[in-house]
């Protein structure tokens, strides 16, 4: 269900940009001509920088908790690397937003996740991220068994299960922090170390 302001839709801005001031002022302008064009109503902009490798995102964690809020109804961004280096952090932010009954608009590939050929598109990239996240799942089998074979320990001596897992890396995609995680999915800090490296996500 959507809401509206003054009969228009409801729209924020997500950026995340390079410490290039034109890379922010390109992004922008590309946004706001969309937004223009479709004659939406902009209430609001997340903007992320990236700083070295870290790929912490607060401003994306705070845009999905007001999705919850219904603070807005769609999300426009300017690419779809915009939202994640890997294709399971595209993924698990779509999804999240979509729970909320909030859809995604993406400049660059023309993708509108409230239509059907853009729930396609999400329904296909999902299908390299199940890709990506079987061999994830492979490779974490491989190391628990070498680990195991060397007499040695993960995480303290506890093996954490793939529902954990899959959880460490949708709240790591959403920016929360390491400590943030172990508090929320109830594991060590070695375990979510271990398990975004596994995933090859920047930290």
């Amino acid at each position: 269900m959507f809401y509206f302001t003054g009969g228009l839709m409801r729209v924020v801005k997500y950026q995340r940009v390079s410490t290039s001031k034109q890379d922010y002022e390109n992004q922008t302008k590309a946004l706001d001509k969309q937004i223009e064009l479709l004659g939406w109503d902009c209430v609001g902009e997340y903007k992320e920088v990236v700083s070295g490798v870290k790929d912490t995102r607060p401003q994306l964690q705070k845009m999905i908790e007001d999705a919850r809020l219904r603070k807005f109804d769609r999300v426009i961004v300017f690419a779809l690397d915009r939202l994640g280096r890997k294709i399971v952090q595209v993924v698990n932010t779509i999804h999240s937003l979509e729970e909320c009954g909030v859809h995604l608009f993406i400049v660059k590939e023309s993708v509108d996740t409230s239509n059907s050929q853009g729930k396609i598109f999400a329904n296909f990239i999902s299908i390299f991220s199940q890709l990506e996240r079987d061999m994830m799942i492979s490779r974490q089998k491989e190391a628990i068994d070498r680990i195991r074979t060397n007499g040695g320990k993960w995480g303290k001596g506890k093996l954490i299960s793939q529902e954990q897992r899959d959880r460490i890396v949708a709240l790591r995609t959403q920016g929360l922090s390491y400590r943030g995680i172990c508090k929320e999915v109830d594991v060590s800090l070695g375990s979510v170390q271990h398990t975004l490296k596994m995933q090859s996500i920047r930290v």
